[in-house]
This record gives C-alpha cells, structure tokens and sequence, in this order.
C-alpha cells in the first residue's frame, strides 16, 4: 500500500511521476512515496568535502543540513586562515619592499570569497534551523549525527483507533 511519507494516509497514483495525497492537499513525487506508513528517510552524507566550497548557491542549498553544518565548519576555518596569511603579508611589507604585496592582495581576495560562502551557507542554515551556531565543533557534528542515527528508531505513522487495555480508569 503506497502511503504518503509526511502525514502516513493512503494515496493515489495521478501519473507515472507522481501521486496525491488527499490529507495533504498536494502532489507528491513517485521517488519519495513510502510504502505501510514508513517515515521519510534522513538524506546526508556522513561529511562534505573541500571541494563543496567551489559549488555554486543552487548546488549547495541540495545538502542536507548536517552537510552544510560541516561545509561552514570548514569555510570559516579556511576564511580564518586567510584573514591570517593577509596580516602576515601586510606586516611582511611593511618594510617597503612589493615582494608581498601580490600575496597580500590573494590572500584579501581569497578572504572575500570565503566570507561569502560563508555567507552563503549561514543563510541556508538559518533558514532551515531558525539560527546559525556560533561554533560548530566536532562534538557537536557528533552529536548532530547521534541525533540523525537516533531518529531511524522513530516508528511507522500509525494512529491507534483502539485503547489500550489497561488503561480504562473507570
């Protein structure tokens, strides 16, 4: 029986794409349609890599948000570096010389760009969880995943229609 994966009802087959669900007043895409009732799955993957940072908006708003928590994580620690490199190479020109002027200017650019993926991302989150964490450390991806994991247990959307017995108190 084809359920759909938000609220559990039955549903029904509009088109080979698609069904629809009555309770729910809204179609729904044959990919994530669930069959008894089961529960959306949770999409991520367990880390993101370096080369996310390079992906345009609309690719990186497809993360799922654990994903996007790691992806920030890494941006801020790359926009700190170059805020770092950019002072050391301004100190490092201070004496007159342009050997370091160049690498100054990469580092100025490098920072505006990360500042912007960080930008980027933070808004994602917002928008998703209402707030951006100050920190993102690893005990609190860790315990992000923990959550994740802990969620799987969570049963099929079903609604009893019978008491319990034991719990009439008459």
């Amino acid at each position: 029986m084809k359920t759909c994966p938000y609220c559990g009802s039955n549903i029904e087959r509009i088109d080979q794409q698609h069904y629809y669900c009555d309770f729910c007043c809204m179609n729904i895409d044959a990919r994530i349609v669930k069959e008894n009732r089961e529960r959306l799955d949770a999409r991520f993957r367990e880390c993101a890599l370096a080369a996310h940072i390079d992906k345009t908006t609309p690719e990186i708003m497809t993360f799922s948000t654990f994903e996007l928590l790691c992806l920030l994580k890494m941006i801020r620690k790359e926009r700190s570096d170059m805020y770092h490199h950019m002072h050391v190479f301004r100190r490092a020109g201070e004496d007159g010389s342009n050997d370091f002027k160049e690498a100054e200017k990469k580092s100025g650019r490098d920072y505006m760009y990360f500042t912007k993926k960080a930008f980027i991302v933070e808004n994602i989150i917002r928008s998703r969880l209402g707030f951006v964490p100050e920190q993102i450390t690893e005990r609190y991806l860790v315990r992000y995943m923990e959550n994740i994991k802990n969620d799987k247990k969570t049963g099929p959307m079903i609604i009893r229609v019978q008491r319990k017995k034991g719990y009439d108190k008459t």
